[in-house]
């Protein structure tokens, strides 16, 4: 049996909040709400436990709203942990292996979880690292070599039959892995994962704008690797950013179409106009096609232009998508200029911004 634990008994006293962090809403939903979900998308856990305050274990909102087992934590960090730890002992003898994450790193991902469970077959104990970038010195001003050390992150795994036994509520080290006894079962591991942490306020609206762009996201899809299957129609081939896929398609051998302004014009695409251009129905379709016209010209007269291209042809690709009658990929790009205008480019910016919303939600399936 595999257990993974969320740690959310602070107090949040960095936060300097009435309400804990742990409890505040980002984009909508509690901050604690994204550990769990990751944790059941993981798919590697027979029981998600939350270890909450005293208050919230009285009130019980978390375990009703979100279908969690709760444990009520203790004075310190280490009292919490140990909590949890005689709670799954006694309940849950059979546990193999136990998995703990803060609740103040939502942009943990299913993935990272699943990793450190199988690493477990392996090792005792296993926690997430990151390198320390900031120059380091002592509080009197020494310099220390920051290659020497690393960040101990969560989440931290651990074969639980070894972790309860070593584990001591007393010690003072706040980081679980260094409970354990042997130092040659335990593996630091850095996957080059998001893991920000919210400590002070302005650490929850960052969080906020990184999710509404779709960071994570995006960052994961850049650091992975990709078989590409299937028939590929990408639109704005000849430009730099067009150019530069293309190129990896042909390095990966994928089937491709790539029509000029001649042979498919964007500025009144209609559905047939795909259908009679295109040598193939395609899997995927990938649209970095756009124009622009700065305030030179009249807003009035470069509108139309503008967003029939940038925004518009999108409509009609989901459109086309849609007749095909089999899932379909749809990809669009959008620019830096969708979360901030550029100066002198009211209506290429204001055509990006929508555009971004329509790429966000351009997947079609039947």
């Amino acid at each position: 049996m595999n257990i993974g634990i969320i740690l959310a008994a602070g107090v949040s006293q960095r936060f300097k909040s009435t309400v804990h962090k742990q409890y505040l809403k980002l984009n909508g939903k509690e901050v604690i709400y994204y550990s769990i979900q990751a944790m059941r998308a993981a798919d590697c856990f027979d029981k998600v436990i939350i270890v909450v305050d005293n208050d919230e274990f009285a009130e019980g909102y978390i375990g009703k709203k979100y279908g969690v087992e709760c444990v009520c934590g203790g004075a310190t960090r280490n009292q919490s942990i140990y909590n949890a730890l005689l709670h799954v002992h006694v309940n849950y003898p059979d546990t193999q292996k136990i998995v703990f994450h803060d609740c103040s790193r939502p942009f943990v991902t299913s993935d990272v979880f699943a990793g450190c469970v199988k690493m477990l077959d392996e090792y005792d104990g296993v926690a997430m690292t990151n390198e320390i970038n900031d120059s380091l010195v002592t509080k009197d001003g020494t310099f220390i070599n920051r290659r020497e050390f690393l960040l101990i992150q969560t989440p931290e795994g651990f074969k639980f039959d070894v972790i309860f036994k070593d584990f001591e509520t007393d010690k003072q080290d706040t980081a679980i892995v260094n409970q354990i006894r042997d130092k040659s079962r335990v593996k630091l591991f850095n996957n080059n994962a998001f893991n920000f942490k919210i400590t002070y306020p302005q650490d929850l609206f960052l969080a906020e704008q990184l999710m509404r762009i779709g960071f994570v996201h995006v960052s994961q899809i850049l650091s992975k690797q990709y078989d590409i299957k299937g028939n590929v129609l990408l639109l704005g081939g000849s430009g730099g950013v067009g150019t530069a896929i293309r190129a990896k398609l042909d390095e990966l051998g994928v089937n491709y179409f790539a029509p000029g302004h001649r042979e498919l014009d964007l500025l009144k695409v209609k559905i047939e106009d795909i259908s009679k251009a295109c040598p193939f129905e395609p899997d995927i379709i990938i649209n970095v096609a756009a124009t622009y016209e700065n305030d030179d010209t009249p807003l009035l007269n470069s509108f139309d232009k503008i967003f029939d291209v940038n925004l518009k042809s999108n409509l009609v690709l989901i459109e086309y998508a849609k007749t095909l009658d089999k899932p379909v990929n749809i990809v669009v790009m959008s620019s830096s200029s969708s979360t901030r205008g550029r100066e002198n480019l009211t209506n290429y910016s204001a055509a990006k911004a929508d555009r971004k919303s329509t790429r966000l939600n351009s997947s079609h399936q039947q």
